[in-house]
């Protein structure tokens, strides 16, 4: 997975939860459009993020298309009651404004940072036992040549 996913995650995992415009600040701005926002988009869609949102008994279609999610984003990150973007306009009622809606990691999300540091500890061991075990061969190897020489 990309860094910026990673640091995305990792965020919303030491803050237990973030909002829009939280996130959308980690979020490296290299086209200033949706097109940045397709990673975090995708984390969602892939279930690896919640929404703060409620989920109705019939789920939408679009909710899972990583571009319309990308868009929808992109034009929240900064909105407080409503926001236009590419003809879509996306509004939220009550107290809580448009970049403050809250993400937070799903069990999905926490499952995939754990294995990824068991893995680099893995790696890690499996490196410094192999550096550990050349060094005691190469030692028993120069002994060994010095008794029978």
């Amino acid at each position: 997975m990309k860094d910026n996913a990673i640091s995305i995650l990792e965020k919303i995992e030491k803050e237990g939860e973030s909002s829009l415009e939280e996130i959308a600040s980690i979020i490296p701005k290299k086209y200033k459009d949706h097109r940045d926002f397709y990673i975090f988009a995708n984390l969602v869609s892939l279930e690896y993020i919640e929404r703060d949102l409620l989920k109705s008994d019939k789920q939408d279609p679009n909710s899972k298309n990583t571009q319309l999610l990308a868009r929808e984003l992109f034009a929240c990150c900064t909105a407080e009651q409503s926001a236009e973007y590419k003809n879509a306009v996306y509004s939220r009622s009550g107290d809580v404004m448009l970049k403050e809606q809250k993400f937070s990691l799903s069990g999905k999300g926490s499952l995939f940072l754990s294995e990824r540091r068991t893995k680099r500890l893995d790696r890690i061991l499996t490196i410094s036992s192999g550096i550990v075990v050349g060094i005691i061969v190469a030692l028993v190897n120069n002994y060994l040549r010095s008794i029978f020489h």
